[in-house]
């Protein structure tokens, strides 16, 4: 289901994918950038461009997601930019689920919106700071905790791994 639209107008959301780019690699990382706001809007770019997605996007059979399931993932994504935690790079998946994912400062977090309430997350420190996670978290309580952590990280002007 495409025209899912977001605050947010970009042109052909099609242009991310040109190259019949694979699951989870169709965006590029976010190096550093400018401010915190940059991020932020990158963020939402990329997921106005996943709200457009057409089934078939991947070149394959990849499945557009479906509208609730980007309005819910937009809403929690909104949720951690309001509480002052970093920006996610969002990749679609050919489930038609939507991919979070932090990869900084040694901590690796992927929070993966399949539906509403329907959240997966997983969390690696090569630190060893945080506990290994890998299960259902539909409140993003996990997932939370690791990002309030890898903001302490950030802030701390640590060295990145």
């Amino acid at each position: 289901m495409h025209g899912n639209a977001l605050p947010l107008s970009l042109g052909d959301p099609m242009e991310a994918f040109s190259h019949g780019t694979a699951t989870l690699h169709a965006f590029p990382r976010l190096g550093r950038t400018e401010s915190p706001l940059d991020g932020w809007r990158v963020a939402y770019e990329h997921l106005q461009q996943i709200a457009n997605l057409p089934d078939g996007w991947d070149g394959e059979e990849g499945a557009a997601p479906e509208g609730h399931t980007v309005a819910f993932a937009a809403q929690a994504i909104a949720s951690l930019q309001a509480a002052g935690l970093p920006a996610p790079t969002l990749n679609p998946s050919a489930d038609g689920a939507i991919y979070a994912e932090w990869h900084m400062h040694g901590v690796d977090i992927e929070v993966i919106f399949d539906a509403p309430y329907e959240i997966t997350t997983l969390i690696e420190d090569a630190r060893g700071a945080l506990p290994p996670f890998e299960d259902k978290d539909p409140m993003m309580v996990e997932a939370r905790k690791a990002l309030l952590a890898l903001a302490g990280r950030e802030q701390s002007g640590r060295p990145v791994r």
